[in-house]
């Protein structure tokens, strides 16, 4: 007997309940338009009709590239509906490679994307049927694809309730952001989807009327499945850490947003945004943090904009596994013990309800990697063998994957960050952990962050710190406070080097992890080392 996930189609079915809530506002140009429950759920059937009027099937692996949170809903649940598979790649990433990996069968997307997909040869051999979404640029001549409306109907014609898929169908590929390695393709079966909205639907706790800020594009994805209304700001998709701090906060206030859901960076930009203005968020009850830690000077910020019993959430996973743990901002603050090794790194919190965390391959100290089961865990990589072979081990609990994250448990139970096994630096006589040394040089006052890598080969590195500070900060300053941040810490006299960049070089998704393989290929260029 096939066993059924629960939870998506039931979700989906859910929003027919009450049709005329707002399931999705998104703002663009300048201007909001909301999308109703029941226009999303009409929209949705729709595009699926379109698609498969054009050629789309089951088990068609469909490349979805847009900006536009409406398009990006309804054709990625279109194709889910159909028995498709959507593939979401991020735009500025090895998107040729990818591709070839996947060889998808469909793509869907703006002019833009299909230009690239043409000049570029992405789609070359696989892509049989080409869908252009979205408005043609000025003076586009070039025939890119059939085209793909996607209307917004008037929600009068509610569609039947979706079957539910089985637990294990493929449901999406997901790709990673290549930020901490190759972009590798995840794969989410419906149970994964499922574990994910449960985990979601824990850390939110929302309740009727709760309205969603969603600060990266996959998050409006999941945000109408919650039952949530979900606001999808004019974020800048190719470097969201440019956005306009205006296009982020006034959809706060506009519409009385309870929750936001965004990297470090974005709420870095909102904080700071309000601070200088003296705008209170009065109406946010709760900030979800994912994509990099969530500093305390970061989690300060915020607070002095929202109401005292506001929760601030530091969120820890990965697009393999999201959520794993979570901490707050006032345990993140009070929480600090020394182990043995003296990487002490950045507390996580308890891993979540049915997530079991594990230290595999630690060392006496209890330093390892972190590995994780649970629901929300994807099974594997697609068309990866190779890597899953490494990555993913099954045990009787379930997919056990290997994040390739340093960290330890400590007696409590609570899950330690100290950063990427792959980034340890290693020295002559020394090792240090990248999240154990920034974790103390962002707390030096005027840095907006750090990052620790090693130049040489393993073993004979030398430690460099880069550091991007804020603005008006005068180097001779700043380094006298990193002096100061990292005088009584273990590992500080390890820091021969200095350098001081403008802006660090991060990750496309969230622009809040650091590029260390490229900041490592800068960095030897100016050593043997100084100040610069």
């Amino acid at each position: 007997m096939t066993v059924k996930a629960p939870g998506v189609a039931a979700r989906l079915a859910h929003l027919a309940e009450q049709p005329d809530s707002a399931a999705l506002i998104r703002h663009r140009d300048g201007s909001a338009r909301t999308i109703s429950r029941g226009q999303l759920l009409q929209g949705c059937h729709i595009t699926a009709k379109a698609l498969e009027n054009a050629g789309v099937r089951p088990g068609h692996k469909a490349v979805v590239m847009t900006r536009d949170a409406y398009d990006l809903i309804a054709v990625s649940y279109a194709l889910c509906s159909l028995g498709a598979v959507p593939v979401l790649i991020e735009p500025r990433a090895e998107v040729g490679r990818c591709l070839r990996e996947i060889a998808p069968d469909v793509f869907i997307g703006e002019p833009l994307a299909h230009i690239g997909r043409r000049v570029l040869g992405w789609d070359r051999p696989h892509v049989r049927i080409s869908l252009v979404t979205g408005r043609a640029l000025p003076g586009q001549r070039l025939a890119l694809g059939r085209r793909l409306a996607i209307q917004e109907p008037d929600g009068s014609r509610l569609p039947p309730r979706p079957e539910e898929p089985a637990a294990d169908d493929l449901a999406m590929i997901a790709f990673t952001s290549g930020s901490t390695g190759r972009p590798k393709g995840v794969e989410y079966r419906y149970a994964t989807l499922a574990g994910q909205l449960d985990a979601l639907n824990a850390l939110l706790a929302p309740h009727p009327g709760d309205i969603l800020l969603a600060g990266f594009a996959p998050a409006a994805l999941l945000g109408p499945l919650l039952g949530l209304t979900t606001v999808v700001p004019a974020v800048n998709h190719l470097a969201p850490a440019r956005t306009p701090p205006k296009e982020l906060v006034e959809p706060i206030l506009r519409h009385r947003v309870t929750a936001i859901l965004a990297s470090p960076a974005v709420l870095g930009l909102i904080a700071d945004h309000c601070v200088r203005h003296g705008v209170a968020l009065s109406s946010v009850q709760r900030v979800l943090s994912f994509g990099a830690a969530l500093r305390t000077r970061l989690a300060d910020a915020l607070r002095a904009v929202l109401p005292k019993d506001a929760e601030i959430l530091s969120v820890y996973g990965a697009t393999e596994c999201l959520p794993v743990a979570a901490i707050g901002d006032h345990d993140l603050r009070t929480t600090h013990t020394e182990p043995p090794s003296g990487h002490a790194g950045t507390c996580l919190g308890h891993p979540l309800p049915g997530v079991h965390a594990r230290i595999l391959d630690a060392d006496a100290t209890g330093l390892g990697e972190i590995a994780v089961t649970g629901p929300a865990v994807s099974p594997a990589y697609h068309a990866l063998p190779d890597i899953n072979t490494n990555a993913k081990i099954v045990t009787s609990a379930g997919t056990l994957h290997r994040t390739g994250d340093l960290g330890r448990l400590d007696d409590e139970g609570r899950l330690w960050f100290l950063g990427r096994s792959a980034h340890l630096v290693t020295g002559d006589g020394f090792t240090l952990t990248t999240e154990d040394v920034e974790a103390a040089a962002d707390t030096a006052p005027g840095v907006r962050r750090t990052a620790l890598v090693g130049v040489g080969p393993a073993g004979r590195q030398q430690a460099v710190l880069c550091v991007e500070p804020q603005r008006g900060m005068h180097k001779e300053a700043l380094l006298a406070a990193l002096r100061a941040a990292l005088a009584d810490h273990r590992h500080g006299r390890r820091i021969g080097t200095v350098l001081f960049h403008p802006r660090l070089p991060t990750d496309i998704r969230h622009n809040s992890k650091v590029d260390r393989v490229r900041l490592a290929s800068c960095a030897a260029k100016y050593l043997p080392g100084g100040i610069r």
